[in-house]
């Protein structure tokens, strides 16, 4: 997350958020998947000392992280499955890279809406995992390794799917804005080397171990050279209750 986090399409992607959420001065806002806190830190000096930011993780480890690294946030483990709080409890709610990991996508946005007041604010950005993209002189095989990428996840049209969603669960005033992510090779390696390991194993990519190894070769030679290309689309929803 900190490697994440550094990447200046973050930034990007944190600015297209709090755009989509409105003014914050003395707001109340919620920060679903927060993680080790560092983006619900950013969200406090927003709102200010008039407002009130709260953070929450399914992770206990990643909430204890959160509170250890202190700020002017709460911090609670709380489920998107079934949120701990009021409806309406919330001026503005935000979720990021989250509903995309969700068993009911539907289910979760539903609850992002319920805690959020009528007429405020939530803002998503989740990835859509068929717009890989990777610069690889081996065409056929590189098709094989973004197949198996993007069927690896179960919501791997989330980021697409989002305006249709909120807008089928009443959601108005709906924006989307497309964000892409590029990603050098020293944060790309690590983010998806051990699901490749792990889809060649189990027989869900259609590659040896030798011809994964190889696959990886170019790839090397290419960041070495300060030529490595990989990006991942994504998209920000903004939209009111």
């Amino acid at each position: 997350m900190d490697r994440a986090n550094e990447l200046a399409a973050y930034a990007t992607m944190r600015g297209q958020l709090v755009e989509a959420l409105g003014p914050l001065a003395g707001r109340a806002v919620l920060d679903v998947g927060c993680g080790t806190g560092d983006d619900a830190r950013e969200l406090a000096g927003l709102v200010g000392a008039g407002g009130r930011v709260v953070g929450v993780d399914l992770s206990a480890a990643m909430v204890e992280e959160a509170g250890r690294r202190g700020g002017a946030v709460e911090f609670l483990v709380d489920d998107l499955a079934g949120l701990g709080f009021a409806d309406g409890e919330f001026d503005a709610v935000r979720a990021k890279l989250v509903l995309m990991h969700c068993a009911d996508i539907d289910a979760a946005a539903r609850e992002l809406l319920r805690v959020v007041r009528p007429g405020g604010r939530v803002a998503v950005y989740d990835y859509d995992f068929e717009t890989t993209t990777i610069d690889h002189p081996d065409v056929d095989a590189t098709r094989e390794v973004v197949r198996c990428l993007a069927d690896g996840h179960a919501n791997k049209w989330s980021g697409r799917q989002l305006a249709r969603r909120f807008r089928d669960l009443g959601a108005r005033d709906i924006g989307i804005t497309p964000l892409t992510v590029v990603m050098p090779y020293e944060f790309y390696r690590p983010s998806v080397g051990g699901r490749l390991l792990a889809a060649q194993a189990a027989g869900d990519l259609r590659m040896t171990a030798d011809e994964l190894d190889a696959w990886w070769r170019p790839l090397e030679e290419a960041a070495e050279r300060g030529g490595f290309f990989a990006s991942l689309t994504g998209f920000t929803l903004g939209a009111s209750r």
